[in-house]
């Protein structure tokens, strides 16, 4: 049963350096993933890269305005996390985990897809997308990690 007490963070969780180092990781990666992607004018033809770049707005959203505000918060005054928040944060980090990972394996698809026609591979089209892709999936990973990070730290 999770408790209403305060957690000991542990080494790469919420509330440490390398927890703010991971979130700062997973925001650059995921706003540059969603900059390649915006950068093509014709990636709205593509549910697949539509769906990348909505996945990607929710991480930089709530890995940037919510837990890297929080985490530095935690970081800097060493004030530790209730565990109802890290659960919160675990649970949220799942969730969007497998939405990077579902983006990620969609656009990739599409992207398999594209190359093997060359000419709806026009202008380095393609070329972005990969980019962009490949970030997504390293983003998911990223996620993943910090995830099982925080999860070490429920009791």
């Amino acid at each position: 049963m999770i408790a209403w007490n305060r957690h000991v963070p542990s080494w790469g969780s919420t509330g440490t350096t390398w927890g703010l180092f991971l979130r700062s990781a997973q925001l650059t990666i995921s706003t540059a993933s969603f900059l390649i992607i915006i950068i093509r004018p014709d990636y709205y033809l593509y549910t697949s890269f539509r769906f990348l770049w909505i996945v990607m707005c929710l991480i930089i959203t709530w890995n940037g305005m919510l837990l890297a505000w929080e985490a530095s918060f935690h970081c800097f005054s060493r004030q530790p996390l209730f565990q109802m928040e890290v659960l919160m944060v675990v649970m949220l980090d799942w969730v969007l985990s497998l939405l990077s990972l579902a983006a990620g394996s969609a656009s990739a698809s599409v992207v398999g897809q594209l190359l093997s026609s060359k000419e709806l591979c026009r202008h380095k089209f393609c070329v972005y997308c990969q980019v962009s892709v490949g970030l997504a999936i390293l983003n998911w990973f990223l996620i993943l990690v910090s995830a099982l990070f925080n999860i070490r730290t429920l009791k």
